[in-house]
C-alpha cells in the first residue's frame, strides 16, 4: 500500500463529505502502522463530524498517546469537554498542555475564552480572546466570541463593534449575523 497516496485519497473523501469512505482509508492506513498519531487524529476527527464523540474522543486520545503535542487533537477534545460532555476542569487539562506545546496556537486560546465565556467570567474570556486575536487577527470567529463576552457584560457598543469586524472577515458567518441583529 501507498500510505501518501491513501493518506491523500482519504483526505480528500474527508473533505467532499464522503466520511466513512474516508474512515475506511484510515483505518487501512492504521493496519499498517499503528504509531501513527496523525491517522489516530484524522480518524477521531471523521467521528467528530459524524457526531459520535464516545469514538472521537478515544481516537484523540490515542493521537496524544503517541504525540502529546499533538495540538488538533488536544483542541479537539478541550472543545469537546466544553460543548458535548462539560467538563471544564477536563477541558482546561487539555488547553494547557496545548497552550505549552504550542504557545502561539491561536485556537487554545479562543477555546480556553469560551470556557471563560460558559463560567459567566466575561472579563477573564476577552482576555483569551484578545490574546488570540493577537495570535491570529483573521481568525473571524474570535471577533464574534468577544462580542458575546462584551454582551455578557452588557457592554452593548464593545459587543457591536467586534460582532462587525467578525462579519467584515466572514460575511457569510451566520450567527455573527443574527447576534447582530439583536444587538441592534
Amino acid at each position: 500500500m501507498d500510505i501518501k497516496k491513501t493518506l491523500t485519497d482519504a483526505y480528500n473523501l474527508y473533505y467532499s463529505g464522503q466520511y466513512k469512505e474516508s474512515l475506511k482509508l484510515y483505518y487501512k492506513i492504521l493496519s499498517e502502522n499503528l504509531d501513527n498519531s496523525v491517522s489516530y487524529y484524522s480518524i477521531g476527527l471523521v467521528y467528530d463530524v459524524l457526531g459520535e464523540y464516545e469514538m472521537s474522543v478515544a481516537y484523540y486520545k490515542k493521537s496524544i498517546a503517541l504525540d502529546s503535542g499533538n495540538v488538533r487533537s488536544l483542541n479537539n477534545l478541550a472543545r469537546i469537554y466544553i460543548d458535548v460532555i462539560k467538563d471544564f476542569d477536563i477541558a482546561k487539562t487539555y488547553l494547557e498542555q496545548a497552550i505549552k506545546y504550542a504557545p502561539q496556537d491561536a485556537e487554545a486560546y479562543n477555546l480556553y475564552g469560551n470556557l471563560w465565556i460558559l463560567n459567566n467570567d466575561y472579563k477573564l474570556a476577552i482576555n483569551y480572546f484578545k490574546k488570540s486575536i493577537l495570535l491570529d487577527e483573521k481568525y473571524f470567529k474570535n471577533y464574534y466570541d468577544i462580542g458575546l463576552a462584551y454582551w455578557g457584560l452588557k457592554d452593548k457598543d464593545n459587543a457591536i463593534i467586534n460582532v462587525k469586524k467578525s462579519l467584515e472577515l466572514n460575511p457569510q458567518f451566520t450567527q455573527a449575523n443574527n447576534l447582530l441583529q439583536e444587538l441592534l
